[in-house]
């Protein structure tokens, strides 16, 4: 694996180092390296440290070598690992009496601490990611099967060169004239002698389950670590799980991080504090200042609501500030440019998205979330469900105020069924990816929208 198991020691070396440098000479040089300093005790403190550091990151696997592993990761892994060292830490001073640290010096060591810690893994990432661009590091791979996932993940090993995997061919059933075919599933174990082959990938749904039998007999033989690639591409989910029902493994598809209770709550409570905040701060100006203006205009009322599909396509009443007259094709047709149908003050609330406020009203009814793919007509459901691949991926959870696909320019009037192609895919990412900074950063764009205008607000 060309050096990669020292990867993990120099990771765990450099971290004590840190850890020794601060809670030890750091703190030994503060008191004048005193006796205090080289007694028992402490020595068993010293000892319990690092011990209590490998453990803690241990149980939370920071030093496990994966190529795929984000700053994301690296960070989460890190705050979990410093919070179980910092309670055995305080574990140490309930069982032993050492006089050592004051309060205000373990509050701003540990800080110190956590900053040098992230350092040093940051570098140590950027270095290996630089490393292995220059050529070393590399694992050689091949890919057993052939079809489109096939090709997306060669081009990811080629484009990706910092990952340090070296692409060596295609493996298939039968001869191939494409170049990047290296041979047939019989050539398979000469090719592994001659190259070197470190990983070898297999695409289960592109090869005959009668070559299983052939290719396991191969790889049994050689050290080389096998990936299994199942084309998952109707099941838009990010999560996968592989658990045992007795002897038998399934593969448990999660529908996103919004699938666990824990992440719904945090989203609802989120959605909650903002609905009030808007409901108290702006709406109950707003619809005072909307009354009297409908009083002294068209008296076609301020509010008007409208089935459309929300959480596992149930209808629901969607509210907002009315902006057309009254008119028999509100259910069927969306608004336009240049619609004929909406009011003058209709013009300004849909220029400003203030028609959408009272929505909020429906966050707070359970109905909808402040983020989330933006719900359609029942109209439009049924005629795009059956057009688009996945469409209804979508009402996997609550629809929303506002929207990743709408931030990225995907909104108002759908003129295309490759405009809500490109829709659904934007809300699928959000529906993979979802956390409460990305809902957060979603709202911040929102704003900025809002203050700066939107062309395709009418």
């Amino acid at each position: 694996m060309k050096y990669s198991r020292y990867i993990s020691l120099i990771s765990a070396f450099g971290d004590l180092v840190i850890l020794n440098f601060y809670f030890v000479f750091g703190v030994c040089y503060m008191k004048g390296f005193g006796k205090e300093c080289f007694g028992s005790t402490s020595v068993l403190f010293y000892v319990f440290l690092n011990l209590a550091w490998l453990i803690s990151a241990n149980i939370f696997a920071a030093y496990k070598t994966d190529r795929q592993v984000y700053k994301k990761e690296i960070l989460l892994t890190y705050i979990k690992t410093i919070v179980f060292f910092f309670f055995l830490f305080l574990l140490f001073f309930q069982v032993v009496t050492l006089n050592y640290y004051q309060r205000d010096e373990i509050k701003y060591l540990f800080v110190i601490f956590f900053a040098s810690l992230l350092f040093w893994q940051f570098l140590l990432f950027f270095i290996l990611h630089f490393y292995r661009k220059l050529g070393y590091n590399y694992r050689n791979v091949v890919i057993v099967g052939y079809d489109d996932k096939a090709n997306e993940l060669k081009d990811y090993f080629n484009g990706n060169p910092w990952l340090g995997y070296r692409f060596k061919g295609f493996f298939t059933h039968q001869k191939s004239d494409k170049k990047e075919v290296a041979g047939t599933y019989s050539e398979l174990e000469t090719f592994i002698i001659n190259n070197s082959i470190d990983e070898l990938y297999i695409m289960t749904n592109a090869i005959h389950h009668n070559a299983y039998k052939l290719i396991s007999s191969v790889i049994s033989k050689y050290p080389v670590k096998i990936r299994l690639v199942p084309d998952l591409s109707d099941f838009s989910y990010m999560s996968i799980k592989l658990v045992d029902y007795d002897m038998v493994p399934v593969m448990k598809i999660q529908q996103g991080p919004l699938s666990y209770w824990h992440n719904r709550m945090v989203k609802r409570l989120s959605d909650i504090l903002i609905s009030i905040i808007i409901v108290l701060s702006v709406l109950s100006w707003l619809i005072p200042l909307l009354l009297i203006i409908d009083l002294f205009s068209d008296r076609d009322g301020v509010f008007f609501t409208q089935h459309r599909s929300g959480l596992n396509n149930k209808p629901f009443n969607l509210i907002k500030f009315r902006t057309m007259k009254i008119n028999d094709t509100a259910d069927t047709r969306s608004a336009s440019e240049n619609d004929e149908r909406i009011t003058n003050v209709g013009k300004f609330l849909r220029k400003t998205s203030l028609d959408e406020l009272p929505q909020f009203f429906n966050v707070l009814a359970g109905q909808m979330a402040v983020v989330g793919p933006r719900p359609h007509m029942l109209k439009h459901t049924d005629e795009y469900k059956a057009l688009v691949n996945k469409f209804m991926i979508r009402h996997s959870i609550k629809p929303g105020i506002t929207g990743y696909a709408q931030v990225r320019g995907c909104r108002g009037e759908i003129k295309t069924t490759r405009d809500m192609k490109e829709r659904i895919k934007l809300d699928i990412s959000y529906i993979e990816n979802w956390s409460l900074w990305f809902d957060f950063k979603i709202m911040f764009i929102t704003f900025v929208h809002l203050l700066k205008g939107d062309k395709k607000a009418y």
